[in-house]
């Protein structure tokens, strides 16, 4: 991840935070594939989830999960609305319990840490990753650094230096004193993005983060993630409605239908019309990416 990324257009001024084309293609293919043309990843399991089931009242929102996320990979979680994938990612986060099965974080039961301890480790960046606040950018994302406070509220000098690094990378320094509520909407999804990094996590929960962006700022948004995994092999589970970005970007795909598993595996594996029409209920027209050799869908009309 280089300092202040620019994009340039033809008879226009540099953007901060912006990538170019080429840095678009590049900076995808290494996601995909890491620098030694396999797949980026390790092998020690990070998340494990076993068994998992969770009910408010009579509703059962997920059960019998199972589901290992390895350091370092990208996993999206897909399926239809209501099928359990935002409660899967707040049972990780711990954000919710579970009402029966089990959840281990780096080997141990996600029960035995603390709040403080889990929010080190941890970070959750929502669809609407931040209100419209009047708050300063910087203030915001000096707001990630609260982990690691001491019970004064005071941080040793490295939080500051965190905070520069997070702005200047994703080209947010010449704004860091605009207020966040003048910024548009794909500004303040980078600044929400800039909290969580300046979080410094081993993992990285997204619930729908593009859902709010148009195309430009979505695609963008997913390349500074795929810049951030390539530097530090960040682990990331994403919760994403585009199938298409989801096998661009994704090592793993896991699709859940009605809180059960209904599939899971690489993109080339999962991304089939048959399997698509399992799980969605709509039949597709599916195509190979001319750049990434990925699976895309096409919407057909009249197939439901």
């Amino acid at each position: 991840m280089s300092k202040g990324w620019k994009h340039n257009q033809q008879g226009q001024q540099p953007s901060p935070g912006l990538l170019s084309q080429s840095d678009l293609s590049s900076n995808a293919q290494r996601a995909l594939t890491g620098d030694n043309g396999k797949t980026v990843g390790k092998t020690k399991t990070w998340v494990s989830v076993t068994g998992a089931g969770k009910k408010y009242g009579d509703h059962r929102a997920l059960h019998d999960v199972d589901w290992q996320i390895k350091e370092g990979e990208w996993w999206g979680v897909v399926g239809p609305n209501g099928s359990g994938k935002s409660t899967l990612l707040q049972l990780i986060a711990g954000t919710e319990s579970l009402s029966e099965g089990q959840i281990r974080i780096d080997g141990q039961d996600i029960t035995s840490y603390s709040r403080k301890d889990l929010s080190r480790m941890i970070a959750v960046l929502q669809q609407d990753g931040l209100p419209a606040i009047s708050y300063s950018v910087r203030d915001v994302v000096e707001m990630g650094r609260y982990p690691y406070q001491n019970w004064l509220g005071r941080e040793s000098a490295d939080g500051a230096r965190v905070v520069d690094r997070v702005l200047e990378e994703l080209g947010l320094m010449e704004l860091a004193e605009r207020p966040l509520d003048s910024l548009s909407g794909g500004q303040r999804q980078r600044v929400a993005l800039a909290k969580v990094m300046a979080q410094e996590p081993r993992l990285l929960l997204l619930d729908e983060p593009t859902t709010f962006l148009d195309i430009k700022y979505q695609l963008q948004f997913m390349e500074l993630l795929a810049a951030w995994r390539q530097k530090s092999c960040i682990t990331i589970a994403a919760v994403l409605h585009d199938l298409n970005l989801a096998a661009l970007f994704c090592d793993q795909i896991l699709a859940l239908r009605e809180g059960e598993i209904a599939g899971m595996g690489a993109p080339r594996s999962l991304m089939t019309g048959e399997q698509i029409e399992e799980i969605f209920r709509v039949k597709p027209a599916m195509v190979s990416h001319p750049d990434h050799a990925v699976p895309q869908l096409l919407l057909r009309r009249d197939t439901l």
